[in-house]
């Protein structure tokens, strides 16, 4: 029987899905070609490679057996063919999924986003808060990238690569009783930190709070950046988040630089890119590390 190594890619991309619908859409082809295609793979295999569990597919044995080589395989053949090829972004299809930090949607992902549908029209985005379960993600599947601060616990199947640290500002209503960024005024009102789900470590507004033993607390966190704005809106809270957000806020509101003496802590976040171990070289995830990169160092010019 002649061998039809094409077949190898569905197998890798049925194994991350485990739903021919979601394989059908990343590999830009119909159900019923991917069922066809799962027949052939079975035949020369001659095993059944998935079974179903209600949903979903559940791999066997030799299957699970094959995924850990096949990947190197079709990496291999990737290079030969971008060696070869000239990359374009206007040719991009399918689906592609993109996770950012709360506080980073409106200042990056937007505009990210904007110029990426622009350029690659036949391509679908998927943008979702960074969530506990995205590293697993990004483990997990290709066609996944992501952006969010450091420490992040990650694993040999995720690459990161860094980007320029983010840095914080105090948010208030205009009109606030604060009129200066003094730390012992700043104190006297209510604090909201914006946190990032599956992120490991508190705010460092909290880990500062618990250094220098001030006898405060955060009032509110939230991963939610428009119910934040709203309650400094409306409130005396204090919002502690980006600096790549004052340039989008309102006449409603007003910013103040973080108080100096915090400084000597160095208040800022380291923050990274990721993706699959798989997708390191490849020409998009190149294209989308550079914008990121740009976008951030373009917010830092800005401030």
């Amino acid at each position: 029987m002649s061998k039809d190594y094409n077949l190898l890619r569905l197998l890798v991309v049925l194994y991350e899905t485990r739903q021919t619908v979601t394989a059908a859409k990343k590999l830009n082809v119909s159900q019923p070609t991917v069922s066809l295609m799962l027949k052939k793979l079975r035949e020369q295999f001659n095993d059944e490679l998935f079974v179903r569990d209600g949903n979903r597919f559940e791999p066997t044995a030799k299957c699970i057996d094959l995924v850990e080589k096949v990947p190197f395989i079709l990496d291999q053949l990737d290079e030969l063919y971008t060696n070869d090829q000239q990359w374009q972004i206007e040719q991009m299809r399918g689906e592609v999924t993109l996770f950012f930090p709360p506080t980073l949607m409106a200042p990056v992902a937007a505009p990210l986003i904007a110029k990426l549908t622009l350029l690659a029209p036949g391509l679908t985005v998927n943008c979702q808060p960074w969530s506990p379960m995205s590293l697993h993600d990004l483990a997990n599947h290709r066609a996944y990238w992501g952006v969010s601060y450091l420490p992040m616990e990650t694993n040999k199947n995720v690459v990161q690569k860094p980007l320029p640290d983010d840095r914080f500002m105090l948010v208030t209503r205009r009109g606030h009783p604060l009129t200066i960024n003094d730390l012992q005024e700043v104190l006297k009102y209510p604090l909201c930190v914006s946190v990032i789900p599956g992120y490991i470590e508190a705010s460092k507004v909290e880990m500062l709070i618990k250094k220098y033993k001030l006898e405060k607390n955060v009032n509110v966190r939230s991963s939610d950046m428009s119910m934040m704005l709203e309650l400094i809106k409306q409130s005396d809270a204090i919002g502690v988040m980006s600096e790549k957000n004052g340039p989008l806020l309102n006449d409603q509101f007003q910013t103040y630089p973080l108080p100096e003496v915090l400084y000597q802590d160095t208040f800022r976040r380291q923050a990274a890119f990721f993706c699959h171990l798989r997708d390191r070289h490849s020409p998009f995830t190149e294209w989308l590390y550079r914008e990121v990169k740009s976008l951030f160092d373009a917010s830092d010019k800005v401030l």
